[in-house]
């Protein structure tokens, strides 16, 4: 065989491997209506040793948990998702969005909760809102807002005290909202499936974020949304719930660093649930 013919067979197997999971264990059962999955997903050098190759996805049922923001504006001080989830009293927490780079506290997109608002500024090229905290009992707990499919979208901000705006990684009709790149990290990401649960979603492996949303829509989890809202090494998802912990941190962008970071960053805006 030729090198050329070899590296042919090496990339196909390497695309196939992002269709399918290698590993995709079922639902593990936290707590009531709160699940974990985990997924073994190659990096772009196609590792699949196991250390850096796990995607995983807690599923939270929104009748029985309650969102709300951690903000460095309110507490005074970023802090880790272990510290984030000891002072607020979460048991599943993860990056509400990213920061703005003249002002850490600050998140790129509109973001509040019932304790204040952390951005006014609606990010005209942000596509995905996340309702929570409604102003009305009687309407749904959680809303998930497409800004290009929901005409009534500012309505739905009026009726909730909770939004958070990022990126969109797919639309409602299930398509890849991005095209492919060079540039791979690690990659935080909230999402809603079929069923209107709410999914946490973090992946270590460094992939572009064409990848990240591939791998949403080929896996088992029938989302109708997800929203892209942190990468890298800032990228962190934290679980601590009926004697479960669970600590999934980001990998460096930089080929220098791989494989290196094994902490948490301190993050100025975390979105976390609490058992109502």
């Amino acid at each position: 065989m030729t090198a050329l013919f070899l590296r042919a067979i090496l990339v196909f197997l390497l695309m196939f491997a992002f269709v399918l999971p290698l590993r995709a264990e079922e639902w593990t059962l936290l707590a009531p209506g709160l699940e974990l999955r985990e997924f073994r997903i190659p990096d772009q050098a196609g590792d699949l040793s196991g250390q850096q190759g796990v995607m995983a996805a807690v599923r939270i049922d929104t009748e029985q948990y309650g969102l709300s923001l951690g903000t460095a504006l309110s507490a005074g001080r970023m802090q880790t998702m272990q510290e984030w989830a000891r002072t607020e009293g979460f048991v599943a927490v993860i990056n509400a969005g990213m920061f703005r780079s003249d002002d850490r506290m600050r998140s790129t997109g509109f973001m509040r909760d019932i304790r204040g608002v952390v951005s006014g500024y609606m990010h005209p090229g942000y596509g995905a809102i996340l309702a929570f905290q409604p102003k009305d009992p009687e309407l749904p707990p959680v809303r998930w807002v497409d800004r290009k499919a929901d005409p009534d979208w500012e309505t739905v901000l009026d009726r909730y005290h909770g939004i958070i705006q990022n990126y969109r990684l797919i639309s409602r009709q299930g398509e890849n909202l991005w095209s492919q790149s060079e540039r791979r990290h690690s990659a935080a990401a909230i999402a809603m499936d079929q069923a209107g649960r709410l999914l946490f979603i973090h992946s270590r492996p460094r992939l572009s974020l064409h990848e990240f949303a591939q791998a949403l829509l080929d896996l088992p989890l029938d989302l109708i949304g997800a929203m892209y809202v942190e990468g890298g090494a800032d990228a962190a998802m934290y679980v601590d719930a009926n004697g479960f912990t669970g600590r999934w941190v980001g990998e460096y962008q930089s080929d220098f660093f791989q494989g290196s970071n094994r902490n948490f960053w301190p993050a100025p805006n975390v979105l976390g649930i609490r058992p109502k």
